[in-house]
């Protein structure tokens, strides 16, 4: 049961996510980019010394520095010095870097987000202990509950629980979580929690790394655990910890010779959609990067020595796409190069794609690792330069259904409005046919007077009738068109369970297709025939593509369309207000099977949960004739580059 406070009310489910330390209460807002934190973990005893400026000894000295104010100064023996800023600095405090970065990871995550967290740093820097806390500490096995200890990853995955328990007390909600851990070992992906035991002796299976139809990078074969606790969760990644390749080296007794990756999917659905709750899905990745590694240091030989060439390798290739980010002058757009290592290749959405991300790297202090910390602090200054997109991750089926029950009750409404009018002009029909009655019956009445009484409530009455035969008409038509959407809702249903069940729907078409709108940053008219991807897997009997015809142009603040492009267009329009039109002009070769109701819809990536709809056509070649008018009051770069993308507006022609 959800907790409750003093007064007995209910506690709010997120409450255990509120900040609690000075450091977290304080902090900026970045926006849309990566959040960058970096830990400078304390002098071990274990540390190398260096040798001391006179040559009669050795020291050791602190060359890498946190500052309270979220500052690090780095020095070489006093003759290099340069200063870092960043999101946060961490010391020492295990509990303050969850509550920096954690809390608003699992805040996100339940709002509907993708968020990922990536750890770096050189061997013996401190990620693993930061990630995950001493092996034990925190789990039920600890006797002692050694909390101090505790990573940030086991103390997210106590509140994802507590927070989950409380939001279910709505018995209106049901959370679904799920689990997998992927190592990426020697440019191998394997499974760390594989569901088929291995033979003793055997090689791990490597698993493909695939895209998916709707652009998702996925790990083939990749087991999904569903986990109902926090005990369970942290179970499987003891489990996974024990899998995982690792070896002692002159830098760390147990240094990590692989990458892994855990994720946690979470689904929440109403049972009853409404208006004021959501469907959403999320994701949470926390990659735990080994070590950079220098030979002359780790002494590394034979497998040890490979295992450092395709850990350098996958770092080298990560550091490269975070130098890609930076602002190129020559206005163009710098080569991601994502697929030359399966770890980019899996952390591609992380990088300015769909997900909210947290870059926490480990330095540490020791002058004998200077060069080491000071390549860590530039890769995180990099992070800083990323901006994701991330988007609401919205069940979209859920959604339509909600719509047409919506829909539905509303004509429901209606008819029964409808019936009410019929029954009561009904009544009075019958009420001047009885006056009538009375009338022809009455003694004194003259003859003539009687007669024009008759025919005035004869006339009144051939009215009544009429405008009672009108209204049975529209409550026919009602009543199929009430159908339809019950009909119509019941594919959508099967819809949602195709998108579960990944088997076709035998009653729906949806084809799919994008568009840029790089020609409104040129100021010109453009007619698009786009092209339909089949999206819903139905088998079709036609062969010819089925095409949506499109025409988005520009127009002036009272609506006339722009037929000159002013001279330096781009520049032109920085500051300025920019009116479009989008018009869905019709579509071709809808499969014959699925034209009896045909109708298109499309959203703009950056506000998915708005989207506009045309109405209902039929036949093979339906015609939308649709126009929708779009005002920007003050463009800036963003607006511009985020234009002359590739993807700004999905449509989607739906056929029943």
């Amino acid at each position: 049961m959800a907790q409750a406070n003093s007064n007995g009310v209910a506690k709010d489910p997120l409450s255990y996510l509120e900040k609690t330390t000075s450091k977290a209460r304080t902090a900026k807002p970045v926006g849309d980019r990566v959040t960058v934190a970096v830990r400078v973990r304390p002098v071990l005893c274990g540390d190398r010394y260096a040798h001391s400026p006179d040559g009669e000894g050795d020291m050791l000295q602190a060359a890498v520095i946190g500052d309270p104010v979220n500052s690090i100064v780095t020095t070489n023996d006093g003759k290099r010095k340069k200063d870092f800023a960043f999101d946060y600095v961490f010391t020492d405090d295990q509990y303050e870097i969850y509550d920096c970065i954690g809390k608003d990871m699992l805040r996100e995550a339940f709002a509907g987000y993708n968020v990922c967290l990536f750890a770096y740093g050189q061997t013996g820097s401190g990620k693993t202990y930061t990630v995950q806390g001493l092996p034990g500490a925190g789990l039920p096995s600890d006797m002692h509950h050694n909390t101090e200890n505790e990573g940030l990853l086991p103390r997210l995955i106590g509140d994802l629980f507590r927070v989950m328990q409380g939001k279910m007390e709505d018995p209106n909600l049901n959370i679904k979580v799920t689990m997998s851990v992927v190592e990426i070992y020697n440019e191998k992906c394997r499974d760390l929690l594989p569901t088929v035991a291995q033979p003793r002796g055997a090689e791990p299976v490597n698993l493909d790394i695939k895209e998916t139809i709707d652009k998702k990078i996925v790990v083939a074969g990749l087991a999904q655990h569903t986990v109902l606790g926090a005990e369970r969760v942290l179970e499987l990644l003891t489990i996974a910890n024990k899998n995982r390749q690792v070896a002692e080296t002159k830098m760390n007794e147990a240094s990590s010779r692989s990458h892994i990756i855990a994720q946690l999917y979470i689904v929440q659905r109403y049972k009853d959609p409404s208006i004021d709750t959501k469907d959403v899905e999320s994701l949470i990745t926390v990659v735990d990067l080994a070590g950079s590694e220098r030979q002359s240091k780790t002494e590394a030989q034979g497998t040890q020595f490979t295992e450092a060439k395709h850990i350098n390798h996958s770092l080298l290739v990560l550091g490269k796409v975070l130098n890609s980010f930076s602002t190129d002058r020559s206005g163009g757009k710098k080569h991601l190069p994502l697929r030359d290592s399966k770890l980019t290749r899996l952390l591609s959405e992380s990088f300015g794609g769909n997900s909210k991300t947290w870059m926490l790297a480990t330095a540490s202090p020791s002058l004998y690792n200077w060069s080491e910390s000071q390549s860590t602090l530039n890769y995180a200054s990099n992070a800083k330069l990323i901006t994701n997109h991330a988007k609401l991750n919205q069940l979209e089926r859920a959604l339509e259904m909600k719509d047409l029950k919506e829909r539905n009750a509303k004509l429901e409404t209606q008819l029964d409005t409808i019936k009410r009018k019929t029954e009561q002009m009904q009544r009075q029909l019958d009420k001047l046919r009885r006056e009538n009655d009375l009338l022809m019956d009455a003694q004194g009445l003259n003859g003539n007077s009687a007669l024009d009484s008759s025919r005035r409530i004869d006339e009144e009455g051939t009215k009544l009738l009429s405008l009672r035969d009108q209204l049975k008409t529209e409550v026919d038509e009602l009543a199929v068109d009430d159908t339809e959407i019950l009909h119509s809702a019941r594919r959508d249903y099967r819809l949602s369970s195709w998108m579960k069940d990944s088997t076709p729907v035998n009653n729906m078409y949806i084809g799919r297709a994008k568009v840029s709108l790089k020609n409104i940053i040129e100021q010109t008219s453009k007619n698009f025939k786009l092209e339909l991807s089949n999206e819903s897997g139905v088998q079709v009997s036609t062969k010819e593509k089925a095409t949506l015809m499109v025409k988005i142009y520009p127009v002036d603040a009272k609506g006339a369309p722009v037929t000159t492009a002013p001279p330096n267009t781009e520049q032109g329009l920085l500051g300025q207000r920019v009116d479009f039109v989008v018009h869905i002009i019709g579509a071709c070769n809808i499969p014959q099977e699925y034209s009896s109701t045909v109708y298109c819809k499309y959203v703009y990536k950056w506000a998915e949960k708005d989207s506009y709809k045309t109405s209902d056509a039929k036949g093979t070649n339906p015609e939308f004739d649709f126009r929708k008018r779009f005002a920007f009051s003050k463009m800036n770069v963003g607006l511009v580059e985020y234009f002359r993308s590739d993807n700004v507006i999905t449509f989607e022609v739906i056929g029943v």
